[in-house]
């Protein structure tokens, strides 16, 4: 898993959803997001789809429905995310890009 995961703000909350309840289908996710706002089925399902299409879920069927779980924990995603952005930052800007991430480090640790 080296991809970085570029994710909209509805894709993360529906992965914050999934990866909270571990398993869940459409449905399951409509209701938690319609607590917030009014949201098409439809909508739901199609960002599910492409959340499966780019590697973060896995859906099996589950009679007429399909039941969706993570593919890598919140914590990989992230990791592979954050050492892709790196690795793409050093290679296009070298030395630059390792200074300003040792400076901002450095601010973190003060």
């Amino acid at each position: 898993m080296n991809e970085i995961y570029s994710l909209g703000p509805l894709e993360k909350k529906i992965m914050d959803i999934i990866w909270g309840k571990k398993e869940a289908s459409v449905s399951d996710v409509l209701k938690i997001l319609r607590k917030g706002r009014e949201i098409a089925y439809t909508t739901v399902m199609t960002i599910m789809y492409r959340l499966v299409e780019k590697g973060l879920l896995k859906r099996t069927k589950d009679g007429k429905a399909y039941r969706y779980t993570p593919y890598h924990s919140r914590k990989q995603v992230v990791h592979n995310s954050v050492k892709s952005v790196i690795g793409s930052l050093v290679n296009q800007f070298g030395r630059e890009a390792v200074v300003a991430f040792t400076d901002e480090l450095e601010k973190i640790h003060k």
